[in-house]
C-alpha cells in the first residue's frame, strides 16, 4: 500500500527537531539553558578535628565553590574503650561550633560521607555493634531529610546529578565502612610498606557488600559527561600498608573491572584518610583513565606526627601512579571544571595550589536527553 505523503505541518516539525538536536549538541549547555545554575567549583576535604582550630576554612571560603565535599572523619569522636557513642555524639556538638556552615552555604551545597572516626571505631568495618546508632547521629548532623533513602536502608551510600559546562555530572559517595570486611593485620607493625594492614584475596571478603555493589552497577549504566566517586579511603594508591582498596586486591579489581564492563569514559576518585594529600592516576585493562584525588588533613595534618622506625627517619612513602610528591601539611582538594578541561589540584592553607592535573575531553552531548533540568540543580 503506498503511504500517504508526510504533511507539510509534519516536515516542518521534523526540520526543527532535528535542527535544534544538532544546534543542542554544539553549543555548550551554558549557553543553552541560561537560566540554570552551572557546577564550575568543587572543594573538598577531609579528618577535621573538633579539638583543633580550623584557620584553613578562610582560604576555602575565598575561592567560593559550588559544593564542599566532606570525606570522612568529619568529625574526631571514636571511643576506642568502649566503642559506645557518647563521645561521638559530643564530638558533633562541639563541631557544630568549629566548621563555619552559614558562610560555607552561602555559595556551596554540603556533602558528606564518614570514615572511621565518624563511624564510631577505629578503622572500622561491618563488626562494628554501635554502626546503626552511629549512622542516626551522621544524618542528624548533616540534617539528611527524613525521606531520604538512607534514612531506610544499610550504610550511607548515595548519589547526586549535576550540570556543568562540560554535561551532566554524576557523584556517586560509597560507603566503605558499613559493610566492610575485617582487614588482614600486618606482621610487622609500623615497617614501611606494611605499616598496619596486609593484602588478603581471600574472595569471601568485600569493602561494599552485595547490595551496594548492586547499586553502584546500576548508577554507573546511567548517562554522566563527567563521573566522580567518592571514597573515604585511597582507591589509586599504592606503596603503604594503611587502609586502602588494595588491602583487598580482588575488590580493587572488581571495582576497575565495573568500569571496563560500563565502558565509560574517565573516573575521578576523591577520597581522605591519610593525614597528607596527592594526585594520583592510572589506567585500566581497556584504557580507561582514572584519576585521584587525595586529600587529608583540613587541621591534622601528618608532618606533626613521628616519623620514624625503629629509631631511623622513616623513608618518602612510595608513590606508584602518583603525580609528585607526597604533601603533609594541611590542604584541601578543588575541581574546577571548564569549557575545555578539568582541573583538578591540592591547595595548602593559605589556598595556594601544591600539585595539579589536568584532564581534557569533549563532553558525549546526550546525557541531558529526557533529563528534568529542575530536578538537578536545587
Amino acid at each position: 500500500m503506498k503511504k500517504k505523503p508526510t504533511s507539510n505541518i509534519n516536515r516542518r516539525k521534523f526540520l526543527f527537531g532535528s535542527l535544534a538536536s544538532i544546534f543542542a549538541s554544539l553549543l555548550p549547555l551554558h549557553k543553552l539553558f541560561p537560566a540554570q545554575k552551572y557546577i564550575d567549583k568543587i572543594a573538598l576535604g577531609a579528618c577535621v578535628t573538633q579539638e583543633k582550630d580550623q584557620p584553613i576554612w578562610k582560604s576555602i571560603l575565598k575561592d567560593r565553590s559550588d559544593i564542599f565535599i566532606f570525606m570522612g572523619d568529619n568529625v574526631y569522636g571514636d571511643d576506642r574503650i568502649t566503642g559506645k557513642l557518647d563521645k561521638l555524639s559530643k564530638a558533633y556538638t562541639k563541631q557544630k561550633t568549629k566548621i563555619p556552615f552559614a558562610e560555607l552555604k552561602e555559595t556551596n551545597e554540603i556533602h558528606a560521607i564518614w570514615d572511621d572516626h565518624d563511624y564510631g571505631k577505629n578503622d572500622g568495618g561491618a563488626e562494628y555493634k554501635y554502626k546503626q546508632g552511629a549512622k542516626n547521629l551522621f544524618l542528624d548532623f548533616w540534617n539528611i531529610s527524613l525521606e531520604d533513602p538512607r534514612r531506610n536502608r544499610d550504610g550511607i551510600y548515595y548519589e547526586t546529578k549535576k550540570i556543568t559546562k562540560k554535561g551532566l555530572l554524576q557523584i556517586i559517595f560509597l560507603d566503605t565502612r558499613y559493610f566492610r570486611s575485617p582487614l588482614k593485620r600486618t606482621d610487622e607493625r609500623g615497617a614501611p610498606g606494611k605499616e598496619r594492614y596486609l593484602p588478603d584475596n581471600s574472595p569471601e571478603k568485600t569493602f561494599l557488600g552485595e547490595e551496594q555493589w548492586n547499586w553502584l552497577s546500576n548508577k554507573l549504566d546511567e548517562d554522566a559527561d563527567i563521573r566522580i566517586i567518592v571514597s573515604s579511603i585511597q582507591i589509586i594508591a599504592e606503596g603503604h600498608g594503611f587502609e586502602k582498596w588494595g588491602n583487598l586486591p580482588r575488590e580493587k579489581k572488581k571495582l576497575y573491572d565495573l568500569i571496563d564492563e560500563k565502558n565509560i569514559r574517565e573516573v575521578i576518585f576523591l577520597s581522605g584518610d591519610r593525614h597528607s594529600g596527592g594526585i594520583y592516576n592510572e589506567i585500566t585493562n581497556k584504557g580507561i583513565r582514572l584519576y585521584e584525588i587525595t586529600s587529608s588533613s583540613l587541621n591534622l595534618p601528618g608532618a606533626a606526627w613521628v616519623t620514624k622506625y625503629k629509631g631511623k627517619e622513616r623513608p618518602p612513602e612510595p608513590g606508584p601512579n602518583r603525580v609528585n610528591s607526597l604533601y603533609q601539611w594541611e590542604n584541601y582538594g578543588f575541581i574546577e571544571i571548564t569549557e575545555n578541561k578539568i582541573e583538578l589540584s591540592l591547595k595548602d592553607i593559605k589556598g595556594k595550589p601544591v600539585n595539579s592535573i589536568s584532564i581534557n575531553y569533549r563532553p558525549l552531548g546526550n546525557s541531558l536527553k529526557g533529563t528534568d533540568l529542575s530536578t538537578l540543580t536545587s
